[in-house]
């Protein structure tokens, strides 16, 4: 079964504001991707979305995806990485637009973690979400702040 996940880059302050709170995120953005809103709600959600999010740093992905991926099997075409497991165990394309990242994959769950890792290690303000099987969570856990 193929495996679908939308992650989002989060400012900081929402991130922080929202961990163990994730699942009001989650809904927001199936409500955006997966709901059919009137075109007025639609634009009110897509302003929420974007006053929550941070723009994808394409430049640093980049990089940081060829640094990580040079020992993995993996073509890529402009915005668009795709690497394959030995053995046929499993694949997963990682496409980078400028608000989101969708990650797509199939088999062993290996395949979607090779991409993961690397993006834990850019923010740890990522959330990713898979809308079909309603999982969603951080890539990397965000450190709730204890105030004195």
């Amino acid at each position: 079964m193929e495996r679908h996940y939308y992650t989002y880059l989060i400012k900081d302050e929402f991130a922080n504001h929202y961990f163990g709170r994730e699942s009001v995120m989650f809904k927001l953005f199936q409500d955006y991707h997966w709901t059919n809103l009137t075109p007025q709600q639609y634009q009110m959600t897509e302003k929420q979305i974007q006053y929550i999010t941070k723009p994808i740093p394409m430049l640093h992905m980049h990089q940081r995806l060829k640094m990580n991926l040079s020992n993995i099997d993996y073509t890529q075409l402009d915005h668009i990485y795709r690497l394959s497991l030995p053995k046929a165990k499993g694949y997963a394309t990682c496409m980078m637009k400028e608000q989101m990242i969708e990650i797509v994959a199939s088999g062993d769950y290996e395949s979607e973690t090779i991409f993961f890792e690397v993006l834990r290690k850019v923010s740890p303000c990522f959330l990713a979400m898979d809308f079909g099987a309603q999982r969603y969570g951080w890539l990397n856990p965000v450190k709730e702040r204890n105030f004195v």
